[in-house]
């Protein structure tokens, strides 16, 4: 028995993350396990064998798409071209899921079956998904406990891994040091630093007049520019969330931060300024009130949330508040998010999934 030929398809940084974590973990196990596909950086060095770029199936909003359509166009065209010639036992896709889920009806048509990791927020938008979800795939992987029910009666496998934040995220405690301590987190993305870092630099120089000795941490992605984050010079820089560890709060863009930032036990005001096409638009599709990640697992609000038109006196308020005992209040109900989040070892169940549909493997449930 050999130990099969998997086809990858990953959309944006964080689906190449997920993906080169689980290509590693399931190398372990099959060694002879071919795989190749749409990656990235990670992706390549974890070993698949590159047939495009993930970038190309990267879009940002709504605005976005028209510009990408050429390249997503081309890229599919390659990913199909590969399941006729080279004929993998298991598509599996990760992330980005308008094109990714053409994908796995592409291939199903060609009988091979079928994985996408990452469910669509379809609690959160959108809830039609589900349907077209549940006839594009064998398995779904979902990361959040809310998931797996919404697809119970549509026939489809929807199997809860859980979130890897859980495994990714250790406290290192690199800055130390006397007075309160605030992280500042304007996101990764271009568009996301230049709507919310000036309104971040404004929060901190209200910090400043309020609360004594007050410092400031920012990570820096390596993906970042760190000439987009003036304005601040005095504040630490550091590389990565798991370094704001020792903060005692953190104003932070929507996103997975904000639930690295719960595993890490950090509590935060959750900030958020969606283009104007994008806020329109989604406004409307919206089923959820909240769109912080900590607010929608627990299923109550714990996490204060300025979205769209920022106002920094009122985003300052609640950071000091938190501060004070609203943070051990906060720092409480967090830790129940986490436990939400299914535990260590996520990419090991999602691996698990996986090796059920390379050949030797068991399909029942």
């Amino acid at each position: 028995m050999t130990g099969g030929r998997l086809l990858v398809a990953a959309g944006e940084a964080s689906g190449d993350r997920l993906l080169a974590e689980l290509v590693a973990e399931l190398r372990a196990r099959r060694p002879d396990v071919e795989v190749r596909g749409v990656v990235g950086a990670l992706g390549r060095a974890a070993g698949v064998s590159p047939i495009a770029d993930a970038d190309a199936l990267t879009v940002i909003g709504f605005k976005g798409v028209p510009a990408a359509l050429p390249a997503i166009g081309r890229t599919m065209r390659r990913v199909v071209r590969c399941l006729d010639a080279w004929r993998p036992d298991l598509l599996l896709t990760v992330d980005s899921p308008d094109a990714m889920l053409m994908l796995c009806r592409a291939a199903r048509r060609r009988g091979v079956p079928a994985i996408h990791w990452v469910s669509p927020q379809v609690w959160a938008w959108r809830p039609g998904r589900v349907r077209r979800v549940a006839t594009a795939v064998d398995a779904l992987l979902c990361l959040f406990p809310m998931e797996p029910p919404l697809y119970a009666s549509l026939g489809v496998r929807a199997v809860l891994v859980g979130h890897p934040v859980v495994d990714r995220v250790r406290p290192t405690g690199r800055v130390v040091g006397a007075g309160p301590l605030v992280a500042l987190l304007p996101g990764s993305r271009r568009r996301e630093i230049a709507a919310h870092w000036p309104v971040l630099v404004d929060v901190a120089a209200r910090l400043r007049a309020r609360v004594p000795g007050v410092r400031f941490v920012v990570p820096v992605a390596s993906s970042v520019d760190p000439s987009a984050l003036g304005g601040l010079d005095d504040a630490a820089r550091v590389g990565s969330v798991q370094d704001v560890s020792a903060a005692d709060v953190a104003v932070v863009c929507s996103g997975t931060a904000t639930l690295e930032l719960a595993v890490l036990g950090v509590p935060m005001v959750l900030v958020y300024q969606a283009s104007t096409i994008d806020w329109a638009i989604g406004k409307r599709l919206a089923l959820v009130r909240s769109v912080g990640l900590p607010n929608l697992v627990a299923g109550e609000s714990i996490v204060p949330e300025h979205v769209q038109d920022l106002d920094a006196e009122r985003i300052t308020d609640d950071a000091v508040r938190l501060l004070g005992v609203d943070g051990d209040v906060q720092r409480a109900a967090l830790r129940g998010v986490v436990a939400r989040l299914g535990g260590p070892g996520a990419v090991g169940r999602a691996a698990d999934e996986v090796e059920r549909w390379l050949p030797g493997g068991r399909r029942e449930p």
